[in-house]
């Protein structure tokens, strides 16, 4: 019986062998049968044979899934001939594609802003109708049909270019749209039409400013926020009108709900409140002391300045100037040099993240650079009073809509992590995107854009607030 075991035990173990004997042989085969059109296919995807020659590659790709299977099978003479098929469809691809780049020179220029205005985002039935038409005229192309194809290319490129402009209006004025439509389907016309109706002249003025320049986005940028705005306003104001009436309060109600918040801010200036002949004399007077507080402000913060210039280089500016150099030595030191500068500008402290950076395009924070972020809550521990700008910036590559969009991305993503992760309360952090519009050196250089494309977080006042 024992030897009945021995036996069965090395036939079992000899044909496990004899398989993974098999397995190497078979991935061996597999390596010299395919070494060659593995690097033609890669030479094809780098010239982008599947956009400039669609059906020459897919003829590629088609041969070369039968040719896996036959070598799957062990039939190495037929996946040779599969993979000949392979050799000689990625050649035309790569002819057809190399023509292609010359012959299609604007669709592929016009397609590549659409690609930064993030077209297949924002728009996508156009982005796929531009596709189509690009593929057409590749494919008329791959058959030798030039006439036709740069026929179908001169589509292309109308189709893209829409497709860009429609993207870049959608980025901008998406929101202010959405509130639009919704004031629409809530009928505020009836009760806002003249706010509503001011919301709608920004949109279309902004609308004809991108028709004009779709590069020149700041005019229209500042359109939206305010056509925002309005289309708000009127939602609020239209809210209010219509529970009048409906009667669900009086006319009387609406107006002292209105007097309140005049109430509220006369008083603590200490202003009479007398609304026996309107809003005109509580409103003038409770201005007329605001000023005077801002001016008298401005002559204490005056005097200060004059202390601090007389004080010259006492023993107490010297404990000031060293307590800070201290707390920056501190904070420089919770970093390795290549994941921070830490510096001062006026009364702000800026932690400049030069570690810390984002995929592509991205706006997604990586678990390699939570160690960072964690260094940074430190930081912001040692001011615990003071608010946080976390700033986001990009180089000048791409249009302006995409790195606006791009940086306040980034900078919401690194506010949000520190809330959700590091106990940062939401009401001291905000985030900016500045995009391309604060660079700290020449976009002409790899270097240099590389510095440009950068989070900064700043503690505001951290002269006057630290533990």
């Amino acid at each position: 019986m024992d030897k009945n075991k021995s036996y069965f035990a090395g036939v079992a173990v000899a044909a496990f062998f004899s398989l993974l004997m098999s397995v190497a042989i078979a991935q061996d085969i597999r390596s010299t049968l395919f070494k060659g059109t593995d690097a033609l296919m890669q030479q094809a995807k780098d010239a982008r044979a599947d956009l400039l020659s669609p059906k020459n590659y897919a003829t590629a790709q088609s041969a070369y899934a039968k040719a896996e299977k036959e070598v799957s099978k062990g039939r190495a003479d037929r996946a040779e001939k599969e993979l000949a098929k392979v050799d000689t469809a990625l050649d035309k691809a790569l002819a057809a594609s190399e023509l292609a780049v010359v012959t299609f020179e604007d669709s592929l220029r016009v397609r590549e802003l659409a690609v930064t205005a993030d077209a297949e985002k924002y728009e996508p039935a156009l982005w796929v109708d531009a596709e189509k038409q690009f593929a057409d005229a590749a494919t008329r192309l791959e058959a030798g049909n030039v006439k036709n194809a740069r026929k179908s290319s001169a589509k292309a490129t109308q189709a893209y270019g829409d497709a860009e402009l429609a993207a870049i209006k959608t980025a901008i004025l998406g929101n202010a749209r959405n509130l639009l439509a919704e004031a629409d389907e809530n009928r505020v016309e009836k009760y806002a039409g003249k706010t509503l109706g001011r919301a709608k002249q920004l949109v279309a003025q902004a609308t004809t400013d991108l028709d004009a320049d779709r590069y020149t986005t700041a005019g229209p940028q500042m359109l939206a926020a305010e056509a925002e705005y309005e289309a708000r306003h009127a939602a609020y104001l239209s809210g209010q009108l219509k529970e009048l009436s409906d009667k669900k309060f009086s006319g009387e109600d609406l107006i002292l709900a209105w007097e309140k918040p005049l109430r509220d801010v006369a008083g603590a200036l200490g202003v009479s409140t007398d609304m026996t002949e309107g809003y005109a004399q509580p409103g003038a007077a409770s201005l007329s002391q605001a000023t005077s507080l801002v001016a008298q402000n401005a002559e204490m913060a005056a005097r200060i300045t004059a202390m601090e210039v007389a004080l010259g280089s006492s023993e107490l500016v010297v404990q000031e100037t060293e307590r800070l150099q201290q707390e920056l030595t501190g904070i420089e030191a919770l970093f390795q040099p290549n994941e921070a500068r830490v510096f001062r500008e006026g009364n702000d402290l800026i932690m400049r993240l030069i570690g810390l950076s984002f995929p592509v395009g991205q706006a997604v924070i990586q678990t390699e650079y939570y160690g960072i972020l964690r260094q940074v809550q430190q930081a912001l521990a040692v001011y615990p009073n003071s608010m946080v700008v976390i700033e986001g910036h990009t180089d000048s590559q791409g249009s302006d809509a995409t790195n606006m969009r791009l940086s306040q991305e980034r900078a919401d993503a690194v506010r949000m992590y520190l809330i959700a992760n590091q106990g940062l309360a939401a009401s001291r952090a905000t985030a900016a995107g500045y995009g391309e519009g604060r660079p700290i050196a020449s976009d002409s250089t790899a270097e240099g854009r590389a510095k440009n494309r950068r989070i900064d977080v700043v503690i505001k006042d951290a002269r006057a607030r630290a533990n």
